[in-house]
């Protein structure tokens, strides 16, 4: 084949010419099919197989192994349950039973593998990973606070790791507020249900933070050293003429806070508050960075505390394993937001999104989205992040096969110049 074609180049006649406005017509053709896939690759519908298929999502937190928990409806109320890479299901919290999971308000996932919660007031239970257990299992170690300082609920809960010691900051509960605690230093012993109890032994709880200009708080997450983020939402009353005063003005706060190990209260270093939205979530990435996805607008932490604010809003957001940011939107949504490492780029989707997402998360190259749409019905986006770059995707493919086609025709073309080259000289 690329004989032929150098035949074509060599002749000075209308068949070079004809080659020439042929290899146009082709980049044309394959610029046009490139642009036509463009489309994001790798998105299905519906779970498969799992065993969340059909059931409605609130919550889950999805291991690198296939393994996850999911908090879910049921008939009988909502169930916690682990779901191992195996496919074997361990039932946490039963509804069936007469307790159901609907006081649970995080799922941590921890450095160890280990997964925490808190299903009553000053406690903490850890699900520890079968990974983690000789036999397999999934065990659960439940961990009562001091509660010499008062009761509280934990609403949240971030870990930071250093030197084989673990550090938790709590959202909690106070009853007429919420605040920060922190928890820690805990030891490495904290993996095994054999052992967590005495690695937490001589953890100190810190007071509750006080004085936070009426924030309620809502999420944390972990920064850098002594330094961890925080978010939540200010509401006070309209002043606008005729607003119902049952309808409050709500705006975002996005916070750096720092505590050092020890019982004081942990401390807000700097503060910032938006102007309209909430933040749905603070996602921790690889670099001891924070981002922090809210409905309006977005903040993004660094490792020395400073933030920057970026303008774009979302309804979920998650975090992949290349430090990869993804925003959806609400229903109808054409299109997804990915942010990295300081660019924002316009995803296309195929069809608009038809549900508006409850719950998210990523595992095994693959973010799910899970919701209900208008109609009730319980629906499953997952994206294989892994798509965009693999040549089994219809865009790959075009660029591959344009690629090479334009590096063939290329190579006959300067072989021919060189050839015709050479033989001048020797003339």
């Amino acid at each position: 084949m690329a004989t032929g074609w150098r035949g074509y180049l060599e002749e000075e006649s209308e068949y070079q010419w004809i080659a020439m406005a042929g290899f146009l017509v082709f980049i044309l053709l394959g610029a046009a099919a490139i642009q036509g896939t463009s489309n994001l690759p790798g998105v299905s519908a519906g779970p498969s197989n799992a065993s969340h298929a059909e059931v409605r999502v609130l919550d889950i937190d999805y291991g690198s192994d296939g393994s996850f928990i999911a908090k879910v409806v049921t008939d009988t109320g909502i169930d916690l349950y682990m779901h191992n890479s195996d496919a074997s299901v361990t039932k946490i919290i039963d509804s069936s039973e007469g307790v159901d999971a609907s006081e649970i308000e995080f799922l941590t996932p921890l450095a160890n593998g280990n997964v925490a919660i808190s299903p009553a007031a000053n406690t903490v239970m850890v699900i520890h990973s079968p990974v983690n257990v000789p036999t397999g299992e999934a065990l659960i170690s439940t961990l009562e606070m001091d509660n010499s300082t008062g009761d509280f609920e934990i609403l949240d809960l971030a870990e930071k790791t250093f030197n084989s010691e673990s550090s938790w900051l709590m959202v909690t509960d106070e009853g007429s507020s919420t605040g920060l605690r922190g928890f820690g230093s805990i030891g490495q012993g904290s993996v095994s249900a054999d052992t967590i109890s005495t690695s937490m032994a001589s953890a100190v709880l810190s007071m509750p933070t006080s004085d936070t200009a009426d924030v309620v708080w809502q999420h944390v997450a972990s920064v850098s050293g002594n330094l961890w983020g925080a978010s939540g939402y200010i509401s006070f009353a309209s002043d606008v003429s005729g607003a119902s005063a049952a309808s409050p003005t709500i705006v975002p706060v996005v916070a750096v806070v720092e505590w050092d190990n020890s019982i004081d209260a942990p401390t807000i270093k700097a503060i910032h508050t938006g102007d309209t939205g909430t933040v749905h979530t603070l996602l921790e990435l690889d670099d001891s960075t924070v981002f922090a996805a809210g409905t309006r607008e977005s903040t993004l932490i660094d490792s020395s505390g400073e933030m920057v604010h970026i303008d774009q809003g979302s309804v979920a957001a998650v975090v992949d394993d290349s430090d990869r940011v993804w925003l959806f939107g609400d229903v109808g949504s054409k299109t997804i937001m990915r942010y990295d490492q300081g660019t924002m780029e316009l995803l296309p989707l195929g069809r608009p999104l038809s549900f508006a997402a409850e719950a998210s998360g990523f595992g095994m190259k693959q973010i799910s989205l899970h919701g209900v749409d208008e109609l009730g019905f319980i629906k499953t986006l997952n994206i294989d992040t892994s798509a965009s770059s693999s040549i089994e995707s219809g865009r790959g493919f075009l660029t591959f096969m344009f690629l090479s086609v334009f590096t063939i025709v290329m190579l006959v073309m300067a072989w021919s110049v060189s050839e015709r080259f050479l033989n001048a000289r020797r003339s």
